[in-house]
């Protein structure tokens, strides 16, 4: 499709197999903003609320994880207003090295990396602190796959084109599952990976058994293998098969839901977070919000996100290329599956796995590209295509 951009709202027309489309320039989606605001400010406020004891006992400031969750927020504001003024077809050339300079990252982080709570997933960077590897590799990922499919349009039509695009996937999928010992950062990839190519495959039924495979296959590991996450796994339905060991974390986010009603028992008073939760700041932060904002503000929350994935979906469809939509349906699976996994542990109704509920929970890495993620949206979204 040629096509010519005009300036400032202006339409251009654009010849297309099926006749002419318009490509209006307009301003970026403020839906989309005024939610991830939102979401940002919720996030600022429970981070403070679930986090004030943990952060005195260990002999901290109590704002000491509020004044790092606002500083991260004020930095990914910057990100994605910066990202959204860039024209997002001009990082073709560089999604080449950027995946396979994540790659290196990953297997940087796996025998150099922090250690904490006996994982390696983040690395010292002077004076910017802790750097989480794996959420540059999601970028990577998203753009990398985005412009290999716009450029090599017949890529998907063969079973060898799939095979290279699942194994562009599986490989930091892998690395991030085995290597830095996270299985849902593998999940997450994972996910970018085959959603972007069930959008992008002519051939539905092919992708679906792809899926298939690899479904088996990570159940089949997880059931047989002996690590940590199989005895998550294995708890999953039963956490107080374990009730000290892996059930633990869940079991106390269960009664943090259960205890919060209608209406919960009120901001900044949660019993859960007294030492009985392990860092609820983290990734069940959104059992606080069950406990002290009840029923009601779980389902804002949720709204929240709903809007936002609605709307992500809408500036996929609308977008001015395939490019776009291939890019704004990556952000989109990745914020989708985050939430769907996050709030699913947190009720027992997916396997415990460690994701942080995007925008909410505490992580400055998480926030940083979060952030940009949907500054490139969002100028995806000042581009879009109406048919004639």
């Amino acid at each position: 499709m040629e096509s010519t951009y005009g300036r400032g709202g202006k339409q251009a027309s654009a010849k297309t197999g099926g006749g002419k489309s318009r490509i209006t320039i307009t301003e970026v989606d403020g839906v989309i903003v005024a939610t991830v605001f939102v979401l940002l400010l919720i996030g600022i406020i429970m981070v403070f609320s679930s986090s004030y004891y943990t952060a005195m006992t260990k002999g901290q400031s109590m704002f000491s994880f509020f004044i790092g969750q606002s500083r991260a927020a004020l930095l990914g504001i910057v990100a994605m207003i910066v990202m959204s003024k860039i024209n997002y077809r001009i990082w073709g050339k560089l999604t080449p090295i950027m995946y396979l300079a994540s790659i290196v990252l990953l297997i940087y982080t796996g025998f150099f990396g922090k250690l904490v709570n006996g994982a390696r997933r983040w690395i010292e960077i002077p004076v910017f602190g802790s750097f989480q590897t794996v959420e540059f590799v999601k970028l990577a990922l998203i753009l990398f796959l985005s412009f290999l499919f716009y450029h090599r349009k017949d890529m998907l039509k063969s079973w060898v084109g799939i095979g290279i695009a699942s194994i562009i996937t599986l490989v930091p999928a892998a690395i991030a599952w085995q290597h830095t010992d996270s299985l849902s950062s593998g999940i997450t990839l994972a996910a970018i990976g085959f959603g972007m190519i069930f959008i992008a495959s002519p051939y539905f039924w092919r992708f679906i058994g792809l899926l298939g495979v690899a479904f088996v296959g990570m159940v089949s590991y997880l059931t047989f293998s002996t690590g940590h996450q199989s005895r998550r796994f294995a708890t999953f339905g039963n956490p107080w098969a374990d009730p000290l060991g892996a059930g633990y974390q869940t079991i106390q986010s269960l009664y943090a839901v259960a205890s919060g009603g209608l209406f919960g028992l009120g901001l900044g008073n949660s019993r859960q977070k007294l030492m009985y939760m392990i860092e609820p700041h983290n990734d069940f932060i959104f059992a606080i919000i069950c406990e002290e904002l009840g029923l009601v503000g779980a389902s804002v929350v949720i709204l929240l996100f709903c809007i936002l994935i609605y709307r992500g979906v809408r500036v996929a469809m609308n977008a001015a290329d395939m490019l776009g939509t291939l890019i704004a349906t990556g952000i989109v699976v990745m914020i989708t599956v985050q939430v769907i996994i996050n709030i699913g542990v947190v009720t027992d109704t997916v396997p415990n796995t460690g994701v942080p509920l995007p925008f909410v929970s505490y992580g400055g890495t998480s926030i940083l590209f979060l952030m940009a993620m949907v500054g490139i949206l969002l100028n995806v979204s000042r581009y879009t295509r109406k048919r004639g």
